[in-house]
């Protein structure tokens, strides 16, 4: 039985082997891609309240078809990866009511010759580059208000030939809540990047909300605005819909005003805490063409094939099943729980610690008597 499953993902990858070849283009437009995941992802990890976040992950391709990249040189075996790292921590500032936190996202992505966890290989048609996001947060718990801002900053450490030349780039980043509602902007020096408005419509018991009823049926909606920096300036809508009783969501992303349909995702949990989930997702490629697929998620690894998640951070990869080894965890009112999500997972309600008064043989005789 423990051999099953890795031989069943092993032969899944010698199936999927010559998968849809990732482009120079898909390269060259990751680092905005990449700066505007991390944002999303820090804001929705950050809420009044939120004492901490830990993620990280590293996809896992062995075999050298399954990322090729597609040149004007032809065809070219390889590996594109994507290893990422992010925290954020709030700690209470004295009696004052307020909780001051720090936060780091960092990301190294590409595409080089060789698979490689360090040291890349640096080969012919290789790019390396890193991406990280820091700042600082100031929230009141008790006033459901929050602010957060700092930069970003973009390095590519190797840019072959066959790529448009790049350099070091700074940029600057804000963003706002208000209760169930928040604002994000960021800009390169004078000029804007993106708009984001999120509201968190639907009610959440982690944040004092109702656990059940009308109000966990609300809508979670985004709305972003992206400068396309000479081209048309394109919208991006992301809806979240709970379906049944905060186990089944459905999640449909649209751009506007020429795209339209991007891409659907039906997400099963086990847990209200979202720490586990079962996906199936129907996504919309640039040719008009559709494919179907779906996930695994689990604690600490993800498995997936045709998933958007991986076809929008990993440069359009698709056609090959792919691996992440992966954590994703908010804490807070000493609960663990996934992003967004509206319950902290179960844990044990007894306290660790007698209470006052209690004796050592008083505590004895309630064990015996269970």
């Amino acid at each position: 039985m423990p051999l099953k499953l890795p031989l069943l993902f092993l032969l899944a990858c010698f199936s999927f082997g010559s998968a849809g070849a990732i482009s120079v283009s898909g390269l060259e437009a990751a680092p905005g891609a990449a700066r505007d995941f991390q944002l999303l992802e820090f804001g929705q990890a950050f809420k009044p309240g939120t004492s901490g976040y830990w993620g990280a992950g590293v996809h896992y391709l062995p075999f050298s078809s399954q990322t090729r990249l597609r040149s004007p040189y032809g065809l070219h075996n390889g590996y594109a990866f994507r290893h990422h790292f992010a925290y954020y921590g709030a700690q209470p500032i004295g009696d004052t009511g307020l909780d001051l936190g720090i936060l780091w996202w960092a990301e190294r992505h590409g595409w080089d010759n060789e698979d490689f966890l360090v040291f890349p290989n640096y080969g012919r048609f290789s790019l390396v580059r890193s991406v990280h996001t820091w700042g600082a947060t100031i929230a009141s718990p008790k006033g459901k208000w929050g602010f957060g801002a700092g930069v970003q900053y973009t390095h590519p450490e190797l840019v072959s030939s066959i790529y448009r030349a790049e350099s070091d780039s700074l940029y600057e980043w804000a963003h706002l809540v208000f209760g169930r509602a928040s604002l994000q902007t960021s800009f390169h020096h004078a000029d804007w990047r993106h708009v984001r408005l999120s509201l968190d419509l639907q009610s959440r018991k982690i944040w004092g909300g109702a656990s059940s009823g009308v109000s966990t049926y609300f809508p979670d909606l985004d709305f972003t605005l992206y400068n396309g920096a000479g081209d048309s300036d394109s919208a991006k809508i992301v809806i979240t819909q709970n379906i049944f009783r905060q186990y089944l969501y459905l999640s449909g992303t649209f751009y506007a005003p020429n795209y339209g349909f991007r891409s659907l995702v039906l997400s099963y949990y086990l847990d209200p805490s979202q720490i586990v989930a079962l996906d199936a997702s129907c996504t919309r490629l640039p040719n008009g063409n559709f494919v179907w697929g779906g996930g695994l998620k689990l604690p600490f690894i993800r498995i997936a094939y045709n998933h958007p998640y991986d076809m929008d951070r990993l440069f359009g990869s698709r056609g090959t099943v792919m691996l992440e080894f992966q954590i994703s965890l908010s804490t807070a009112n000493g609960g663990f729980f996934g992003l967004r999500a509206p319950k902290a997972a179960p844990m044990q309600d007894q306290p660790l610690i007698p209470p006052k008064g209690t004796t050592v043989e008083g505590i004895k005789d309630v064990k015996e008597s269970k």
